[in-house]
């Protein structure tokens, strides 16, 4: 394991690395990845890795890769901003992690795939929740924020069994309740749609409440059954208010967190607010993967160097979460040791520290490297062709301006 990785060479001067730098980029551009490694991953999951009221608890979201300079860079589109911000041209990918245990940012990735410009970020996450549901039987909740409550994204959990939706709403979000029953002789097709479910005032009782602690926090849970999207009757599911309260009984924040639950009835409210909050460990994951294992330092033009470098890092994270109980700790002095009185668990900066000792002393089934010679470089008189420029997409606009020449 490299330290601080700026740039994909960088992992050429690690010691377990073996070969030539250049090997690194060949690599990228001409590597293989097989269709095997989803199923892989969903293999070597632990029986022991926590689950909540007997589910497994996965969480989805894109994250971008900014590429503002990058005119050789094709299908790059306008990332995401908050509306004060300046415009950014990139990429964007859309991870897809099982959460591992609670109260730490371990996670497990298990599928990552860019958002082109010609789909959305819904609909590239249904596809990889179906995919997910077709290896995995197993029951399972995949979390996400309230980008997700379209109807590409809610829509792919209509046909699947054991595999269910828990994603935040806006505030001002409305739906609607079960249609009144159609008096007998009356013609016509049924009503699909009763009274509004308006989330800013709600007169119906709720049809289950808990109050619970998380740690010192009091946390208040109510939940209304029975409730759909207008543009998506087939999902039928629950609206979860979750409010954190004061030592007075009173509401901390001035706005509840609202969730839609596309789940049994019977879970528990306090059950489900766990699973969402759990959530948040994938925005530790981007962090930790961009400060320290240099998710977005390829610069490269080439969309499948780039799309296996993700890939390479999403492996490299797998490694230190597989060796995290075998590595020697190697906290630094400062970080603090014991909660409660056990031993914290490392995190995934703690277990890198430790993982270039581990991988050195355990060796490598691959065979040693053998001297291949002196490449031929290039033929005298070649001259490269000049890259082909391309114009930013913007998906406001029916078409894409022609390619600038080169």
């Amino acid at each position: 394991m490299a330290g601080h990785v700026n740039s994909p060479v960088v992992l050429s001067e690690a010691p377990v690395f073996r070969r030539k730098f250049s090997s690194v980029y060949d690599a990228l551009v001409h590597g293989e990845l097989g269709d095997e490694l989803k199923n892989l991953f969903s293999d070597s999951q632990d029986a022991d890795w926590e689950t909540i009221a007997g589910y497994e608890i996965h969480a989805i979201d894109a994250t971008p890769n900014e590429r503002m300079a990058a005119e050789t860079l094709a299908d790059r589109g306008v990332l995401k901003a908050q509306q004060k911000d300046p415009v950014r041209y990139g990429h964007k990918y859309s991870w897809l992690v099982r959460l591992v245990q609670s109260g730490t940012s371990w996670v497990a990735p298990e599928d990552i795939e860019r958002i082109g410009t010609a789909t959305t970020d819904t609909k590239v996450a249904a596809q990889q929740v179906k995919e997910l549901a077709g290896h995995n039987p197993r029951p399972k909740v995949i979390t996400a924020d309230s980008r997700y409550r379209d109807k590409h994204f809610l829509g792919a959990f209509a046909g699947l069994e054991n595999t269910y939706a828990l994603v935040r709403l806006q505030n001002n979000q409305k739906l609607s309740q079960e249609p009144a029953p159609k008096p007998e002789g009356s013609r016509g097709a049924p009503c699909k749609h009763g009274a509004d479910f308006q989330l800013t005032d709600i007169s119906r009782e709720p049809d289950a409440s808990q109050e619970f602690y998380l740690g010192r926090q009091k946390v208040r849970v109510r939940v209304w059954h029975k409730l759909h999207f207008k543009r998506l009757v087939k999902v039928v599911g629950s609206v979860v208010c979750v409010e954190f309260l004061k030592k007075d009984g009173t509401p901390r924040y001035k706005r509840p967190l609202w969730l839609f639950w596309t789940g049994p009835e019977e879970v528990a409210p306090s059950d489900l607010c766990r699973m969402y909050l759990w959530r948040f460990a994938i925005e530790h994951l981007f962090r930790f993967l961009k400060q320290h294992m240099g998710l977005n330092c390829n610069r490269s033009s080439n969309l499948d160097s780039l799309h296996r470098w993700m890939w390479i890092v999403a492996l490299a994270y797998w490694q230190l979460l597989l060796m995290r109980d075998t590595v020697k700790p190697n906290r630094p002095a400062w970080h603090p040791h014991k909660k409660d009185g056990q031993d914290k668990p490392l995190t995934p900066a703690q277990v890198q520290r430790s993982a270039q000792v581990f991988l050195l002393l355990s060796g490598s089934p691959a065979p040693n490297t053998r001297p291949a010679g002196k490449g031929c470089g290039r033929q005298k008189g070649y001259h490269p062709i000049p890259r082909k420029r391309f114009e930013v997409v913007f998906k406001t606009k029916k078409t894409q301006h022609p390619p600038k020449n080169c």
